[in-house]
């Protein structure tokens, strides 16, 4: 059994989820608590508590306590307390030149589109700003069901650029599907898993290296550092040349 690992949160009752929510957004005081302190500061019964602690798995309030502890200190262990800073080791040997590749296929593309979600969503809608300052004709896709096969059935030369840390977010892969075979768009990634279907799906993949964090089990606090570090060079190298183009 796994207090963190728990995933019927579906089958919990509304008194139930008050509980579970109160034991996620304290995690590093638990270990000191009665049931009756849970139980007011939840504002809940202590029956209610121990028909929760049962419904997840423990027999008693103590088993539940000593395993809470145990996987709370594991989830510290898992994720140290220290800075990530991007050094020479987190991004491929070739990463610059595979920048001037992709930068080359913009400079020639009639659509640049930036497709990502959650956080790297941010990073689309960022990359996209940037790139429409610098003339060219760019937009995000945040959502995987926006109906982007249709909207560009009748233009050529599509370059989709899919920002993922993962590059296995399957919504993101059935959207990629459709182009796969179209000889009119051009797949680029930015991940961290070079192996990963999205990766794989693309003619140029821009990748780098970085510790996936999440807390609380659904939140993700991977850093997007070294994504918007590829994208600042991208843009960069973009708009250095368009210039060598318009000296020519």
């Amino acid at each position: 059994m796994s207090f963190f690992g728990f995933t019927e949160i579906d089958k919990l009752s509304a008194i139930d989820l008050a509980i579970y929510r109160y034991l996620v957004e304290h995690d590093d005081q638990i270990h000191l608590m009665r049931v009756r302190d849970i139980a007011d500061n939840a504002h809940v019964s202590n029956s209610s508590v121990m028909r929760f602690i049962r419904k997840i798995g423990y027999n008693s309030f103590p088993e539940f306590r000593i395993s809470f502890q145990h996987e709370h200190l594991q989830k510290a262990d898992d994720n140290p307390d220290n800075i990530q800073l991007i050094t020479a080791g987190t991004f491929p040997p070739d990463i610059e030149n595979t920048i001037k590749l992709v930068a080359h296929k913009l400079l020639t593309a009639d659509n640049i589109v930036f497709i990502g979600m959650g956080a790297s969503g941010a990073i689309a809608e960022y990359a996209t700003r940037q790139a429409s300052s610098i003339g060219f004709n760019s937009y995000a896709v945040k959502d995987p069901f926006y109906p982007l096969l249709p909207q560009l059935k009748n233009s050529t030369n599509n370059v989709l650029i899919t920002l993922s840390v993962s590059g296995k977010t399957s919504e993101l892969v059935e959207m990629l599907n459709n182009f796969v075979n179209d000889p009119d768009t051009d797949l680029i990634s930015i991940t961290s898993n070079i192996e990963s279907p999205i990766a794989r799906m693309g003619h140029y993949s821009l990748t780098y290296q970085i510790n996936k964090t999440k807390i609380h089990k659904f939140y993700d606090l991977t850093s997007q550092v070294p994504c918007l570090s590829i994208v600042e060079a991208l843009l960069s190298e973009l708009r250095k040349q368009e210039i060598a183009q318009q000296l020519d």
